[in-house]
C-alpha cells in the first residue's frame, strides 16, 4: 500500500506492519525462554551463569561489546540471562532483540549509589528518580540542596 500522505509530513504514516529492518533481522534459530534476568550488574551474569552452569546460546553485538545470551534452569523452568546495557538506547536495543526472539517476562537488577549510608547488599525498591544537569544535578537531600534554601 505505501505512505498514506497528509498535508502535514509529520502525519504521514506506513500501513505495513512488517518492519524493513526488525530486531530479528539476523533470521537465527533461536528459541529464548520466556522468562529474563535483564541485569546492570557487570560481570556479575556471566560469572553467575559459569558457576550456575548455564549454556551460552546466543550473542547481541552491540557497538561496543558482545553480550552473551545464557539460558539456565532456576526451580525447573528455562531462564534466559543477560547483562543490560548501560544508557536506555542500548538498553532498549537488547530489550527488543531478547523480545523478538521469544522473551516475554523481563526481571531487571542493578546497583547504584546512595546518598544516605546502607549496609552493602542492602536490597532498595526505586519509587522515583531525579535527572539533572550540570550544577543542578545535585539531589534534594544533598547538602548543597540545604544550604540554597536556607539562604
Amino acid at each position: 500500500m505505501g505512505i498514506i500522505p497528509c498535508e502535514i509530513p509529520l502525519l504521514e504514516f506506513d500501513p505495513e506492519q512488517t518492519a524493513v529492518i526488525g530486531p530479528d533481522y539476523e533470521q537465527l534459530d533461536l528459541h529464548l525462554p520466556r522468562k529474563c534476568v535483564f541485569a546492570f550488574l557487570g560481570g556479575y551474569i556471566d560469572r553467575y551463569a559459569h558457576a550456575a552452569g548455564a549454556r551460552q546460546v546466543a550473542a547481541f553485538n552491540s557497538a561496543t561489546k558482545l553480550y552473551p545470551i545464557y539460558v539456565t534452569t532456576y526451580h525447573g523452568q528455562e531462564v534466559a540471562l543477560c547483562q543490560a546495557p548501560v544508557g536506555a538506547a542500548a538498553a532498549a536495543q537488547l530489550l527488543d532483540w531478547l523480545i523478538s526472539y521469544g522473551v516475554r517476562e523481563i526481571i531487571s537488577a542493578g546497583s547504584c549509589g546512595v546518598l544516605t549510608p546502607f549496609d552493602e547488599g542492602t536490597f532498595l525498591v526505586p519509587r522515583s528518580e531525579e535527572r539533572r544537569g550540570g550544577k543542578e544535578c545535585r539531589s534534594r537531600w544533598s547538602p548543597y540542596h540545604e544550604k540554597k534554601k536556607s539562604m
